[in-house]
């Protein structure tokens, strides 16, 4: 026999649903990079393992990035009995995560692995015994094949150093070096630790330049000003947003991703890095940064009297309004096809997901246009084409418009097939 069930919950379930949909949708391939300093006990009633399950069951793809577990562990001096019992911890803790999750659903698959490469850190003379590394790499090929095999990653805070040596790292920054690497749409900071300071901050929501103002300006305890400011240089490095999550409140992770109000603090890049139409004035800045990479073999030389005359065909990637990349959008009139062309990003500003928001944009404005392929010419080696959906092809595929003038046998051609619905 069914239970009732009064119309009242029932307009309220339909209406949270209806709100978190759209995010499943926003959030369906992207990476979510979410770091645990402290692990919270089931007997505490914290459900933040059981939701990070829900997350990845629902298809989002999720990296777990954790320490030893116990807050107190780093607290004692240093000494190699005291960095073994800090390797048992995380090892420990580690075993200790996978069998929760498994325990929740045994549909989950988890992997964990020795992912960091790491070198020596810079450390106080009397610490020297106790061997604190920091990140150096990241080998993000094995991460992205468990990734779209739908599998929970877990990351310790270890690190790899040469001949295997193993490195003890910092777990936060662990995770910010990860969600930078990555490309991770979320970075997120699960702890209870900063709970009483939420009050001070301002709003809960605010971009890098007011966060990088107010950290500047306010006194606030080591802690805290550690974890917000990792927030902030996280969103400096390419990370969307980034949050600061009370864990001991239930449902506050599933209330920050999937509905548009939250909790905690969330930290956002959305007004320091912005995609717009090239102006007339940018094309010292667009010519400079053509000129860098067609130095570098990786786009076609274009001239200061050919940028001045398709200047409307270029969109710029800025930071604070510094042109750090840039995109062609090639049409013709009356043809079905367009062409992606002089995508480059600076060399500082390169491996922040740069360049594929800007195909992604140009992707974005051909479906609005109504145009059936979209084809992408470069002479770099880089796969962000094929990781944006596009497919290799000979040129013999090109518009006619674009073939009768295709004379750089060196590059390579893509095709992407918009679906008109």
């Amino acid at each position: 026999m069914k239970s009732f069930v009064s119309t009242e919950n029932n307009q309220s379930f339909a209406r949270h649903l209806r709100q978190a949909l759209p995010y499943f949708e926003e959030f369906q391939g992207q990476i979510l990079v979410f770091h645990l300093g402290v692990f919270p006990a089931p007997e505490e009633g914290s459900r933040i393992i059981e939701d990070l399950v829900l997350l990845n069951r629902a298809g989002l793809q999720i990296i777990l990035v954790h320490g030893p577990g116990e807050p107190s562990i780093f607290s004692n001096s240093p000494s190699e009995s005291h960095f073994n019992e800090i390797r048992r911890s995380i090892a420990s803790a580690n075993w200790e995560l996978q069998t929760r999750i498994h325990s929740i659903s045994q549909k989950v698959q988890t992997f964990s692995a020795h992912l960091i490469k790491a070198v020596p850190s810079e450390i106080h003379p009397e610490e020297r015994r106790l061997p604190k590394g920091r990140v150096s790499g990241i080998q993000l090929d094995p991460l992205h094949e468990a990734l779209n095999s739908n599998k929970l990653i877990i990351i310790p805070s270890f690190g790899i150093g040469e001949k295997g040596r193993l490195w003890l790292l910092d777990s936060w920054e662990t995770s910010i070096e990860v969600a930078s690497a990555a490309h991770a749409k979320k970075l997120v900071h699960l702890g209870t630790q900063n709970q009483a300071h939420f009050s001070r901050l301002p709003s809960n929501e605010m971009n890098t330049s007011a966060m990088r103002l107010w950290l500047e300006q306010e006194k606030i305890p080591e802690e805290a000003g550690r974890v917000w400011q990792g927030l902030l240089n996280a969103c400096e490095r390419g990370v969307e947003r980034c949050h600061d999550l009370d864990s001991g409140v239930d449902g506050s992770l599933l209330q920050e991703i999937l509905t548009p109000g939250g909790i905690g603090l969330m930290v956002t890049n959305s007004d320091y890095r912005k995609i717009r139409s090239a102006r007339m004035s940018d094309l010292q800045r667009i010519s400079e940064l053509l000129g860098e990479s067609s130095t570098e073999k990786t786009v076609v030389y274009r001239s200061r009297e050919y940028l001045g005359q398709h200047v409307d065909d270029f969109h710029v990637f800025c930071i604070d309004e510094e042109i750090t990349g840039c995109v062609e959008f090639h049409t013709s009139r009356d043809s079905p096809a367009a062409l992606i062309g002089s995508l480059t990003v600076s060399a500082s500003h390169r491996n922040q997901g740069i360049g594929r928001e800007l195909v992604e944009a140009v992707i974005q404005e051909a479906q609005k246009r109504e145009f059936r392929n979209l084809f992408a010419l470069t002479m770099s080696q880089s796969s962000i084409f094929v990781q944006c959906g596009f497919e290799e092809v000979e040129p013999e595929e090109l518009p006619d418009w674009k073939l009768k003038d295709f004379d750089y046998p060196e590059s390579r051609v893509f095709r992407f097939k918009i679906n008109r619905s």
